[in-house]
């Protein structure tokens, strides 16, 4: 078989290189299904990423005269600062939603398969986006370019931490307009209790503060569609 492959140009060594290169993305990445498809399809999925990637991995494997685990490993260590920092974004937008169920106190938490364990409603349909973003603007593409280059960072542990602060950060910003309209929606609530004491109308309020915040989530949703487009665009 291998001298079958061999006689058709195609590289088995160097495809399976690049194979456990292309690994890590295909298991971090929520874009790539995640739970939601099979060990056995994610695998295939790998493969054929690998497949795009595996000339540019495939003169690098005979240079080296070290033993076969070793090239696997150090294959996975280029794949992976790759992985996180695409993966990182994608669960920045998963991060929003959270943050959005957080602000207008739901305690409901739902498990799906597209994204790993328990998360929040608002959080699921966040992933889905960043997800169709990530897919529709060539994500695929530009991380299989990356991974053909795929340098190994010379602190992997710094570079991984760079990249998960930065998510945070994108997070934040990309919840901004949520922030502000929570602190107005929370003075204003305030306010409307103070002047209608003694009466209780704070059962009241609590729908009102909840739906508040979902229609100015629709209103920007655009906007922050945008901003995720943006950062999704600018990885790996």
């Amino acid at each position: 078989m291998a001298a079958a492959f061999r006689d058709a140009g195609v590289d088995l060594g160097g495809l399976g290189l690049a194979w456990a290169r292309v690994t890590p993305t295909v298991t971090l990445v929520p874009a790539f299904g995640l739970r939601a498809l099979p060990a056995a399809a994610r695998g295939v999925m790998a493969l054929a990423l690998a497949a795009c990637i595996y000339p540019a991995v495939a003169p690098v494997a005979p240079a080296l005269h070290v033993p076969w685990p070793l090239l696997l490993l150090d294959e996975v260590l280029r794949g992976l600062p790759i992985a996180i920092a695409t993966a990182a974004v994608l669960w920045a937008a998963t991060m929003v939603g959270g943050m959005l169920d957080n602000l207008r106190g739901a305690q409901d938490s739902v498990q799906v398969p597209v994204v790993e364990g328990r998360t929040t409603p608002m959080a699921v349909p966040f992933a889905l986006l960043a997800s169709t973003i990530f897919v529709t603007t060539g994500g695929p593409a530009r991380v299989a370019r990356a991974l053909a280059v795929a340098p190994l960072p010379d602190h992997p542990l710094l570079a991984a931490m760079t990249d998960l602060t930065g998510s945070i950060a994108l997070a934040v910003s990309i919840g901004a307009p949520l922030l502000v309209a929570s602190l107005v929606i929370e003075v204003t609530a305030a306010v409307i209790a103070r002047a209608s004491s003694p009466a209780q109308i704070h059962a009241l309020l609590a729908p009102l503060r909840t739906m508040g915040l979902l229609i100015v989530c629709g209103v920007v949703l655009d906007r922050i569609a945008a901003v995720m487009a943006i950062a999704i665009r600018a990885t790996p």
